[in-house]
């Protein structure tokens, strides 16, 4: 009489260690809003252009673990393709921001779709920094998917974002970032 205990208490067991732990909702980096650790809004809720949504998680490379109180710097162009109307450095832009990760390595942002260059068909793009106490800098861009063009470059690991509307037009993605190597 001893089996069928043991038999629900291994399957309440297997149960609860399966549940993936981004649907617990104080891990769920999609739930981020305002005033919390981990959210930023780059823009201005007035802000000309197409609103985007993107949320995920500061990876450690190596252990493939989030990485908590993580800085990230994003910097991008305005919905007309500009950094800075008075033509200062682009990581000086007017969109730019820092955003520390939360205790489960979770970032938010709320900014607008990145416009192309004056003039130009490029690969519209965010910028981003991360820095973490006993790792190296990384820096690179996020490309979004569909609307890349051939000229992609940049420095470090490139990432290619796929992002979809929303019910209410919202463009919304997620991604992982690695982080570098440690120092």
């Amino acid at each position: 009489m001893q089996h069928p205990v043991v038999v629900i208490v291994l399957f309440l067991a297997c149960n609860e260690s399966q549940e993936p732990g981004n649907n617990r909702p104080d891990n769920n980096c999609s739930n981020l809003e305002a005033g919390q650790a981990g959210f930023i809004q780059l823009t201005k809720k007035d802000e000309p252009g197409e609103p985007l949504v993107i949320y995920g998680k500061i990876i450690d490379r190596k252990t493939n673990h989030p990485v908590k109180d993580v800085s990230l710097f994003l910097y991008q162009t305005d919905t007309s393709g500009i950094y800075n109307v008075s033509g200062g450095p682009d990581d000086q832009a007017r969109i730019r921001g820092t955003v520390h990760t939360n205790e489960h390595g979770c970032f938010k942002i709320k900014t607008i779709l990145p416009g192309d260059y004056p003039g130009q068909k490029n690969s519209r793009h965010l910028h981003y920094v991360i820095n973490g106490k006993g790792y190296k800098e990384t820096r690179s861009i996020l490309f979004f998917k569909g609307f890349t063009t051939s000229n992609i470059s940049g420095q470090g690991p490139l990432s290619v974002l796929d992002i979809k509307k929303d019910k209410e037009g919202n463009w919304i993605g997620s991604i992982d970032l690695p982080i570098g190597d440690t120092d």
